[in-house]
């Protein structure tokens, strides 16, 4: 089984960013219908669940790294390149600061971080299956 992974490892890579395309997509066509929804909540206390609990906060978190930042580990990895490497880290630093600070509901509706890492995210998924297809 370990072969098998390790004979096919691009392939997976592949299938993996595909998923991740349709993901980041699917939010970019659906972005305005979220912020409009968001717009009809009024306060924070509406919701049904604590913004500031950890395991909210573990769950963005875990999204995050398997959305975004476990590709910039598999693209820094693959390419070896250093400029791959210094762009990955600065979407990282940006996607952190998402993270952290952006996860007020204020804050949400009127941060648009989430919209140009997830534009930036798709061309640079994009781009790194075009080179591994290369």
């Amino acid at each position: 089984m370990l072969e098998f992974v390790q004979n096919h490892e691009e392939m997976f890579i592949i299938a993996y960013c595909f998923i991740l395309l349709w993901i980041n997509i699917d939010y970019l066509r659906e972005h305005k219908q979220i912020k409009e929804g968001l717009k009809g909540i009024q306060s924070e206390d509406e919701l049904d669940l604590n913004p500031h609990s950890f395991s909210i906060f573990v769950l963005i978190f875990t999204f995050n790294f398997f959305r975004r930042w476990f590709i910039y580990i598999i693209a820094v990895l693959v390419t070896e390149s250093l400029v791959v490497a210094i762009i990955t880290c600065i979407l990282f630093i940006i996607s952190l600061y998402d993270c952290l600070f952006h996860n007020r509901l204020e804050k949400v509706k009127t941060s648009k971080i989430a919209l140009y890492l997830a534009i930036i995210d798709t061309v640079l998924i994009a781009v790194f299956v075009c080179y591994l297809f290369i």
